[in-house]
């Protein structure tokens, strides 16, 4: 079929127009022809209407479209599966869902022999990438066995169909079992399918293996536990964990919890024994364990490996265990629920190496009083206590005394101003009168549900600034210090202390600018002790100053446990999480800190990362603030990692860090037993309306032969198109017979005598 048009420059017939009546004006017009003969003049006229024409037809560039109708041999794409998941079974017996694959295929090797006289067959295998198969005389050369590491279905089919791409395909068939395993898929599954369908291309898919529960049917799998602990040396930890039993009702399972440090040494707790009552049950199993020593630990919570299990790679489950060396624990005794409480233990939480327990005793449960803390009180466990507004009463003689009796012993106690702390608490008539480094005079004491006492209290603003140098007082650096004190905003209120002692170890630490002491420490025994008046430094957090109140109060901690004079810095690393599937992007952060807890911000850090095999990689960092970022972006070898941190300031090594994570051997190809038909049945159904279907091994040789009668459907319309001057041969054509035109005209007139 031909047809021509025409292609007038500018896009406009008007233009073409126009040229046209212009030319044939000079043509009317004429030239002077002198004493010519009427045959001459002709002749030079019909040149001249004949390079119009020429002209004319030049503008209006002609165009001739031809269509003819050619056959197109379509393409047939076939894909198989040869993951390690197709060593699993694929119906009960001994035959796995390789065998059952090879044999489907093997079954139509015939009629694609056939159907490769009209088609063009493309074969391939996939696991974690796509494998061109070869195909000769239908015969397929197949893999040795299935060993695929992972199942990639969305990256192989599409790569398939783009290989093929500017082909008409007939169809994709894809074998396998349906499972996605991999991590981290070049191209989704889901995506892959509606490309498909996109193109207008049918999917047909051929599921093996068992579904569900049938697949499944006995399995013991560890399924959940915590991925990282960290506890304080000879502090006790609960380690949890959460087993499915599946077909292995009323059969005792035997679990056991094993803790490696870094030297390799196992202990071994347990086994327990666990029953599973229901098909499927979820049981908890539970651990508790007190580290001795500090250090970092791997923990493997592992359930017995059971006959008949098809999956053992799901038997286990490890974590990691960083036990801190010193850690600090205060017991805090509060009566009221004030600003200066809820501050005050958001900071202390905020430092990891002091556990704070709080006990709240409610002056409205009075008739209660007084408490009986003994058991907490004589716990070894506690280093430090703090007092908060808590009337002596609630304490009561034999609290008190065994408070006491705790200083004196070497452990830290403060007390904190409030309407019932101190004298007005009645304190001054226990045998507080004798830890505290205050004298509390037989003031008159405050009732409850009676106006405030103002004369025991300081007016307010109480401007509270450092009376000495002292580690407590360190808010910053030399001359910094000062500026930072003045800067912070003042209390509104504190107890008025009736004097200090005069004894050996009492010093006043902070005072107002007229000299009333706020802060004032001694030591009682081999303990150390201090009395703090203000009851509202909550005003620095809401002002700011989280970075000044978190320092001031970790600092009086450690003065009174006697930590104040560490000099060692403290470089960290920290992740996010400690267990992660193959191909995952593991991030971390590390910086440094003083012993207060301030970052040091010029230090600089080299990170070096250790895998399973032992291979060293240096790793790159980044600059955030106060820290300093890292990542792996891809951690595929399965096995224990180690990230090692060291920080330098001017030359100087400031410390090192360790941070170790692991990735775990899941082996998500046999971890799943079950086939996934519903996958492949979805994908087949998306490209639906081209005729894809989901169909079984055994429908497989029939849905071939059904396409051997396609292929002659596929023709496509194949357009020529010809336009004047398109090739260099039309080009030079047309040119020579305008100049010819042109040329002839010139010589005639030249010959006849007119120019």
């Amino acid at each position: 079929m031909t047809h021509w048009s025409l292609d007038p420059i500018l896009g406009s017939y008007a233009v073409v127009v126009a040229t046209a009546a212009v030319l044939f004006l000079l043509l009317l017009i004429g030239p002077a022809f002198g004493s010519l003969t009427r045959f001459r003049r002709g002749v030079l006229i019909g040149l001249r209407a004949a390079l119009v024409l020429l002209v004319l037809v030049a503008m209006l560039r002609p165009t001739r479209v031809s269509t003819t109708t050619k056959p197109q041999t379509a393409t047939l794409i076939l894909l198989f599966d040869q993951s390690r998941s197709m060593q699993l079974p694929n119906e009960s017996g001994s035959r796995s869902r390789w065998d059952a694959q090879r044999e489907t295929l093997a079954g139509v090797q015939a009629v694609l022999a056939e159907l490769s006289k009209r088609i063009e067959v493309k074969l391939y295998s996939y696991d974690g990438s796509l494998h061109p198969v070869e195909l000769v005389n239908g015969r397929i050369t197949f893999p040795e066995k299935p060993d695929g590491g992972e199942t990639d279905i969305g990256t192989g089919l599409g790569e398939a169909v783009r290989r093929e791409i500017g082909k008409r395909l007939l169809g994709v068939c894809l074998l396998g079992d349906g499972v996605q395993t991999a991590f981290d898929p070049k191209i989704e599954v889901q995506e892959a399918a509606r490309e498909l369908a996109r193109l207008g291309y049918p999917l047909y898919t051929v599921a093996f293996g068992p579904t569900g529960d049938a697949a499944q049917a006995r399995d013991v799998a560890v399924e959940n536990m915590q991925d990282q602990y960290t506890v304080f040396v000879k502090n006790e930890m609960v380690v949890r964990g959460l087993v499915r039993v599946r077909g292995y009702v009323n059969k005792e399972i035997p679990v056991a919890l094993t803790l490696e440090n870094a030297a390799g040494e196992k202990q071994v707790l347990g086994p327990k024994k666990i029953v599973a009552r229901e098909d499927g049950q979820q049981l908890d199993v539970e651990f508790s364990y007190t580290p001795q020593q500090p250090g970092q630990y791997k923990l493997t919570l592992h359930a017995a490996e059971q006959s008949g299990e098809l999956v053992t790679k799901n038997n286990q489950l490890s974590a990691f265990l960083t036990v801190l060396d010193g850690g600090l624990k205060v017991l805090y005794l509060e009566g009221q629920l004030r600003s200066e409480f809820k501050f005050l233990k958001n900071s202390l939480d905020k430092s990891p190496d002091i556990d704070l327990d709080v006990q709240w005793i409610d002056h409205k449960s009075r008739e209660r009083w007084p408490v009986d803390l003994a058991a907490a009180l004589k716990d070894p466990k506690y280093d430090a206590f703090i007092i908060g507004d808590l009337d002596s009463a609630a304490l009561g003689k034999a609290n008190l005394e065994l408070l006491a009796q705790a200083v004196e012993r070497g452990k830290g106690l403060i007390t904190l101003g409030g309407y019932h702390s101190f004298a007005p608490g009645g304190y001054h008539s226990t045998i507080f009168a004798d830890v505290l480094p205050i004298k509390m005079d037989k003031l008159e004491r405050q009732d409850f549900d009676k106006p405030i006492l103002q004369k025991l209290h300081l007016p307010e603003p109480v401007v509270m600034v450092p009376a000495r140098d002292h580690p407590i007082m360190r808010l910053s650096a030399g001359e910094e210090n000062t500026r930072a004190w003045n800067s912070l905003p003042p209390l509104i209120g504190a107890n008025k202390f009736s004097g200090v002692k005069d004894a050996a170890g009492v010093q006043v630490l902070a005072q107002t600018p007229r000299g009333a002491p706020l802060l004032v420490a001694g030591e009682y025994g081999r303990g150390r002790v201090l009395a703090f008046a203000g009851d509202s430094t909550w005003r620095w957090w809401t002002f700011g100053r989280q970075a000044e109140h978190r320092r001031f109060w970790r600092q009086v901690v450690l003065w009174l446990v006697r930590r104040d004079d560490l000099t060692q810095n403290d470089v960290w690393v920290k992740l996010s999480q400690r267990r992660f599937p193959p191909g995952s992007k593991v991030t971390f952060a590390t910086g440094a800190k003083t012993p207060a807890g301030d970052p040091i911000r010029d230090a600089t850090f080299q990170a070096e990362l250790t895998l399973p095999d032992g291979k060293r990689e240096t790793l790159r960092l980044s600059a955030e603030g106060d820290q300093w970022n890292g990542a792996i972006e891809a951690a595929k070898q399965p096995g224990d990692y180690r990230i090692e941190i060291t920080a330098t300031s001017d030359g100087k090594k400031l410390g090192t860090a360790r941070g170790e994570f692991m990735v775990f051997d899941q082996d998500a190809e046999l971890a799943n037993a079950a086939a996934d038909h519903d996958q492949l049945a979805r994908l087949a159904n998306l490209t639906k309306e081209f005729g894809g279907k989901p169909v079984a091994p055994e429908q497989f040789a029939a849905l071939l032969q059904e396409l051997t009668s396609r292929p002659g459907q596929f023709q496509i319309n194949v357009q020529t198109k010809w336009q004047l001057a398109d090739t260099s041969l039309d080009a030079w054509l047309f040119l020579t017979l305008l100049v010819a035109v042109l040329g002839g005209e010139w010589f005639l007139r030249k010959k006849w005598g007119l120019v």
